[in-house]
């Protein structure tokens, strides 16, 4: 009895050329990944130029229309009063801050959660230190002690009540947006500041100034993973297009970059955390009516509260209606005689 063997038939040169479909070849929507990585990048690619260019129309504004500001004399000793006051928690927060970056690589799952517990930290030392006591008689300084304090509750509850902020930067455009403004918040910032002409012991740093600590938190929001909190991004952002026409009115050079880092902030994770049209629409129309306001530090943060309150709403409502889906459906009762 003999057994015939069958032997597999050889591929046609045309067939070997042909991508196999159970490869890793197929985007989500099936077409070609690199396709989807072109797709992809072009948006994100769009929504910075979109970013840059409403950046570059309002530095052409607060160029030719300046706000009013205080004398550069003023701010300097206000701000060489306060970095004695605090002298040396600079070096401490400073040391902080490399150790965020580092967390952000260390593959742990509670480094995230540490890293949001520092962050919280950091923003209601900035709230209640600068705001609440070394500069509480400044204008509207109650209001932003109050927006950098619940800008350090809302951290922590996305890192450890919610959990939805975990970091992992990856090599993408986000992740490499983020690591320039961390780093320009932690080395270009002072090194721009020293060569405009504002002495060291007048320097705005991280530790104790509001500005750099907000391009820095726009960093750490870049670094988030998809989807990133919403709710955490109005109040830096009405921080920083609130605060950066007067800093450019005074001459503080490093500030120069707030609106830029916000707009930018903005403009990808709105664009790279999209899930419907009319959100993104309606998204876009908010973040051009902030840009508009820019100066305006009462309107603004009044409009960041609204907007922390009803997006944090929404993803309480997202989490129920998740929670509600993956529930099993309940058996029908029998009726009994």
């Amino acid at each position: 009895m003999s057994t015939k063997i069958e032997r597999a038939p050889v591929a046609t040169p045309a067939e070997r050329a042909t991508p196999r479909p159970d490869l890793d070849t197929q985007g989500e929507r099936g077409g070609p990944q690199s396709a989807r990585t072109l797709r992809r990048l072009s948006v994100e690619m769009i929504s910075l130029a979109v970013a840059v260019v409403a950046t570059v129309v309002m530095y052409v504004l607060f160029i030719i229309h300046p706000v009013a500001h205080d004398p550069l004399a003023a701010f300097l000793a206000r701000f060489a009063r306060g970095n004695a006051a605090v002298w040396p928690m600079q070096l401490v927060w400073y040391a902080i801050a490399v150790a965020m970056v580092g967390l952000a690589f260390w593959p742990r799952r509670w480094a995230s959660q540490l890293i949001c517990l520092l962050a919280a930290a950091y923003l209601a030392w900035v709230g209640i230190a600068y705001f609440g006591v070394l500069n509480s008689g400044a204008h509207l300084a109650w209001l932003f002690a109050a927006a950098f304090t619940l800008e350090a509750l809302l951290f922590l509850v996305a890192g450890l009540v919610r959990r939805d902020l975990v970091f992992a930067p990856r090599w993408n455009l986000a992740s490499v947006l983020g690591a320039v403004f961390m780093c320009y918040a932690l080395v270009a910032f002072p090194l721009i500041g020293l060569l405009s002409g504002i002495p060291l012991r007048s320097l705005p740093v991280i530790g104790f100034a509001p500005c750099p600590t907000t391009i820095f938190a726009f960093g750490l929001l870049l670094w988030a993973r998809k989807p990133s909190p919403m709710y955490l991004l109005p109040i830096p952002l009405a921080v920083a297009l609130g605060t950066a026409a007067g800093s450019m009115a005074t001459g503080i050079v490093p500030d120069y970059a707030l609106i830029l880092t916000g707009a930018i902030t903005a403009g990808v994770l709105i664009w790279r955390d999209r899930t419907a049209l009319w959100q993104t629409v309606v998204a876009g129309v908010v973040l051009a009516v902030m840009i508009a306001f820019s100066g305006h530090d009462d309107w603004l943060m009044v409009i960041g509260l609204i907007l922390v309150a009803v997006t944090f709403l929404q993803a309480i409502w997202s989490d129920a209606r998740r929670l509600h889906a993956s529930r099993p459906p309940q058996p029908g009762r029998a009726l009994t005689t």
